[in-house]
């Protein structure tokens, strides 16, 4: 009874068994990823498996997804009263250049950052955080962020944006993602409206893949003469992050983000009033001070 035993150990001995140490990291890789969605699904938030386009196509469509990292901040507080804004997200033929304004706090680096998210969990072979998703792959991710400035450089602010923003030039691809948020910012309005209207013709004339930049809060529905004039497949669409006002000294932020031409405003006064720093808010605390009369 035992010799077979031993004859079929004996078998499995000699086989060469060395690759599935290899394949360690990468099951234990994706294992987390499975438990990265259950913990998802037990909390109400959709995932799905995404349709993966070919890469000519430099789509990325989206229906009902959401910032993975503010979903896991929310389940790890165990925040039970917080609701999670789900998006859609359409680049492609009818817009791949997304210029996306809105108010202050109104979800526009959490929309942005989102998309990357999206867009490396499809290329990782994972289930991305949406209803369903349809993701072209992309040869590189080019992101732009505001950093603090690098005295030692001796280029100031706006200078490290550019020199950013060449290098994306000089080694992006029709078929790369590039996301900005709040470039160009360090400048004035005028000047970064020029810069960025600059880059907006450029990518969509050599047909760069997708751009979800908040560039501006003031940018102009001047895309459809760009879109007209310019030569290419990357049309300017513009994405605004809308919000839902119950009055006008209390609104109500929606976090949704939506095509439509730019609010114009960025509820500064709103927003000071909420931190206590209206004109009213100050005067009072100066007078209880007793520093004005």
């Amino acid at each position: 009874m035992c010799q077979p035993i031993a004859q079929a150990l004996r078998h499995y001995d000699t086989l060469h068994s060395g690759f599935l140490a290899a394949l360690r990291d990468d099951l234990a890789f994706y294992l987390a990823a499975v438990r990265l969605m259950e913990r998802l699904r037990s909390r109400g938030l959709p995932v799905c498996r995404p349709e993966i386009a070919p890469m000519t196509k430099r789509v990325c469509e989206l229906q009902e997804a959401y910032n993975l990292n503010l979903a896991l901040h929310q389940i790890a507080h165990a925040d039970a009263t917080a609701h999670i804004v789900t998006n859609d997200v359409h680049l492609g033929d009818n817009g791949r250049i997304g210029i996306l304004t809105g108010p202050n706090q109104g979800g526009k680096t959490t929309y942005t950052q989102m998309v990357g998210l999206c867009q490396i969990l499809a290329q990782t072979g994972i289930w991305v955080p949406a209803a369903q998703a349809r993701i072209s792959p992309v040869d590189n991710i080019y992101t732009h962020y505001p950093v603090e400035e690098q005295v030692a450089k001796g280029t100031g602010r706006f200078g490290d944006e550019a020199q950013h923003l060449s290098v994306i030039f000089a080694r992006g691809t029709r078929h790369s993602l590039v996301l900005l948020n709040e470039s160009l910012a360090s400048t004035n309005s005028g000047e970064s409206l020029y810069i960025a209207q600059t880059l907006c013709a450029f990518y969509a004339a050599w047909g760069h893949g997708r751009f979800s930049p908040p560039i501006c809060m003031n940018w102009p529905p001047t895309w459809p003469r760009f879109n007209a004039s310019t030569d290419g497949d990357s049309l300017i669409v513009s994405l605004v992050a809308s919000r839902r006002e119950t009055s006008e000294e209390s609104p109500r932020r929606s976090y949704k983000i939506a095509p439509g031409p730019p609010l114009g405003r960025s509820y500064a006064r709103e927003i000071a009033a909420q931190y206590g720093i209206s004109y009213d808010q100050l005067t009072d605390l100066l007078q209880q001070r007793e520093v004005l009369e």
